[in-house]
């Protein structure tokens, strides 16, 4: 980055800290206010399966309460992922619905970060509202013992807040704000209600959303000089509800069946387009909310999914057992303007034509668990994890009217069909899994903890696929791969004064294999294979990639508890990659090839100063790269992981005051730094070595402020996300049919949103 960077980044968080100190510090807040808004200094954490204080898990991790979230006007995962440091995010998989992936640490690509909603493992593309999150736990580095495969690189958890058998409460918030480059408002509303049904013994609580983000981009067609304009493209709906209720019927046993359900439906895509150069490196810098077609192409995309969850939990004076059953749902889909690239790929004139890709999941998990509380110098948490995964990822017969005919004209001689392509593809995976990790106080203040986990994984999958892109029909029975495997962890940790501590932990990390689907032998992809090396039969299956991290850190309170410090040095070491081969032909497949190594280090703080005034700033700093050549991958030692922020970083302020006996304000900050990344999606083969000429993702930079006043159960707040209109990329989208030659298309962010909204509490 340099020094101007650095520079850069400084004067930023010194500017925002200066314009969000308050002008007086002589006005106290009255003693009423001061209880009710001091920010508890224990945030509770679940993420070592039992309840424990931030400070005192001898791990990194980054926690967002409701507080957190409400201050910052957070809904979605983009709202409050980019200040975690060292987390970074992007596209990888076709259309919008099932194509982000989450990085941390460097080790980023599909199933590498564990998704949890409560107990829970879901896909990493899902973005639950967050409406009534009790807090956002990151937790770094590995966690194969206890969140086993998909958590190489962390784990993500959204903890639900759970009904009260106490006490009646409710809450009702709505919003409305305009966003740059839309023609009408975004708005939202959702509400919550928990009823004791049942004094201290039976409650439900239910929850229900529904958010409208009008479409920011515009679509532009026909001849030059006689273009229509279509407005409120890429424009999202989204409407959710979720109901839980809870039973004791003794006070050690607790009953809870919940029900998540989410619908969100887009009109179009959040891209821009970019013209792309004839040769050498390509950035992917966004500017234009225009999207010029030659036809008025409508896009959408609809992704739908249900969770049904069970936990039950039996606490005994030794120790907690517990039970959580899940079934997730899930049926997405996605519509692509393909016009371009069948243009070029069967050289005729435009015909005005899509392409639907569809991916349905149902899973099944079962872990029972039990952690102990024994009270001693011995400890341990044990448990067993049965997953029973299906998925179909399928494309419905793409025909295109008139194709047949456009190219017969063109050529002389006919194809004989109007499909272009069809395929089905059906994946059932089955996990079994047993863990334990042990803590051991081998004097006190010293404790080392030792974990292991022990793998079955068997994957099974079909494919049928038929049509002019397949090379006509194919049907590749079933077939099966399987594998074992454990991931150890251990760690020592020394608790050197209250909430003070050192740690140091060597932890394995693991990421299940699969199968392949067939390459069909339709435009050169077969000849791609051969020049590779390769064939249908030697990437029919792939093996499940590992990591091997080792970080320290040191968790400190200083000032009476006005600063909190904690720090964190990694180096991670990733072996037999997982890789997505994407063939020139549009066609791919994954592999197990390379290495690479991730060093860098977390810093975070929060500061306290006065009553009512919260400073926290955050720094990440990940070198994550390629460490040999693999020419099957296009990887060259030295190159990047696609994905990777080199350097994050955060401010927040936040400061509330007193206005009156019976108002109160507030006013809120921060300032975020995602650095310069990779993308590998669509990136073009150097003719010279062989390897992959990355694309560019820019640095970008995003600031966020908030203000209001709050009165008895009130709340009144204005708001502007994304405050110096800022475009990020966030990669070039893997189109689901090709890329059209000379254009890519690039997933940005949203521009300035400027709202208000209001909630009240009972």
């Amino acid at each position: 980055m340099g020094n101007q960077g650095y520079t850069r980044i400084a004067s930023r968080l010194l500017m925002g800290a200066a314009s969000l100190l308050p002008v007086s510090q002589a006005i106290a807040p009255t003693a009423a206010y001061a209880a009710e808004t001091v920010v508890t200094d224990e945030i509770i954490v679940t993420a070592t399966r039992r309840s424990e204080t931030l400070q005192n898990v001898p791990m990194s991790i980054h926690v967002m309460t409701a507080e957190n979230l409400q201050r910052q006007a957070a809904t979605t995962f983009a709202d409050y992922a980019t200040s975690v440091p060292n987390l970074t995010f992007g596209t990888s998989g076709e259309g919008t619905t099932n194509s982000r992936t989450i990085a941390i640490r460097g080790i980023g690509d599909r199933n590498t970060t564990g998704f949890y909603i409560d107990e829970t493992p879901v896909p990493e593309s899902l973005d639950p509202r967050v409406v009534d999150v009790s807090r956002i736990e990151v937790l770094r580095g590995p966690q194969g013992t206890l969140y086993g495969g998909r958590s190489m690189g962390g784990t993500v958890r959204l903890v639900t807040t759970q009904p009260d058998a106490g006490e009646m409460s409710g809450r009702v918030h709505a919003g409305i704000a305009d966003t740059h480059g839309a023609d009408r408002p975004s708005y939202q509303f959702d509400a919550m209600i928990n009823l004791p049904l049942v004094q201290d013994k039976v409650a439900v609580r239910m929850v229900g959303i529904h958010q409208y983000d009008a479409g920011f981009m515009k679509r532009e067609f026909g001849p030059e000089g006689a273009t229509t304009t279509v407005d409120n493209v890429a424009r999202t709906r989204t409407n959710g509800a979720s109901i839980a209720m809870l039973f004791k019927p003794t006070e050690d046993l607790s009953l809870t069946p919940r029900v998540l359900y989410q619908e969100t439906q887009m009109n179009g895509y959040p891209f821009t387009d970019l013209t792309l150069p004839g040769s050498g490196p390509v950035v992917l810098e966004p500017t234009s909310l225009i999207q010029r077609r030659q036809f008025d192409v409508p896009e959408a995309s609809r992704d739908k999914w249900l969770l049904a969850s069970f936990d039950i939990k039996l606490q005994r004076d030794f120790g907690t057992f517990t039970s959580a059953s899940s079934y997730f749902h899930r049926r997405s889909r996605d519509i692509d303007d393909q016009t371009d690239f069948i243009a070029a790929a069967f050289g005729i004139p435009p015909i005005p034509t899509t392409v639907e890709v569809r991916n349905n999941r149902d899973n099944f998990i079962q872990e029972i668990r039990f952690a102990s509380s024994f009270g001693g110098p011995f400890e341990f948490v044990s448990g067993l994890y049965y997953a029973h995964n299906k998925g179909k990822y399928a494309y419905p017969p793409n025909i295109i009217p008139g194709l047949d005919a456009a190219f017969e004209a063109a050529n002389g001689f006919p194809l004989g069909t109007d499909l272009a392509y069809v395929t089905e593809n059906p994946v059932k995976q089955v996990e079994k899994a047993a863990y334990t990790e042990i803590t051991y106080e081998i004097v006190p203040q010293l404790s080392a903890i030792a974990g292991l986990r022990a793998f079955h994984v068997r994957t099974t999958s079909s494919k049928t696929a038929d049509g002019l892109a397949n090379g006509g029909l194919t049907v590749v029975p079933e077939k099966s791969s399987s594998e074992s495997g454990v991931t150890p962890k251990f760690s020592l940790q020394y608790k050197f004064a209250d909430d003070n501590q050192i740690f140091a932990t060597a932890a394995k990390g693991f990421r299940p294999g699969g199968v392949n689907a067939l390459i069909p032998a339709s435009f050169g992809c077969l000849d791609e294979l051969a020049a590779l090396g390769l064939s249908n039969e030697s990437v029919q299956s792939f093996k499940s990639d590992s990591v091997w991290s080792y970080e320290a850190g040191v968790k400190s309170r200083a000032f009476d508890r006005k600063l909190t410090l904690n720090a964190t040095a990694f180096r991670i070491d990733w072996n037999s990659i997982q890789q997505l081969v994407r063939l020139q032909c549009g066609f791919g497949f994954r592999g197990n090839a390379g290495k690479a190594k991730s060093e860098g280090i977390e810093i975070e703080a929060t500061l306290r100063p006065v009553e009512g005034l919260s400073l926290d700033a955050a720094f990440g700093y990940t070198d994550a790269k390629f460490t040999e050549t693999v020419l099957t991958t296009r990887r060259a030692k030295g190159d990047r992981v696609p994905e990777i922020a080199k350097y994050t970083a955060s401010f927040a302020a936040s400061y509330d005051f007193p206005l009156s006996d019976t108002i109160d304000g507030f006013v809120y900050g921060d300032y975020r730094y995602i650095g310069k990344s990779t993308s590998g999606n669509n990136a073009n083969t150097d003719p010279d070595t062989g390897t992959l000429i990355p694309r560019i993702r820019p640095s970008y930079e995003i600031m966020n402020v908030r203000g209001g006043v709050r009165f008895g159960n009130y709340e009144i707040a204005a708001y502007v996300k994304n405050l110096t209109d800022e475009r990020a990329s966030l990669s070039d989208n893997v189109a689901a049919a090709v890329e059209a030659p000379g254009r890519a298309r690039v997933y940005i962010n949203t521009p300035r949103s400027i709202g208000i909204e209001a909630r009240v509490n009972f």
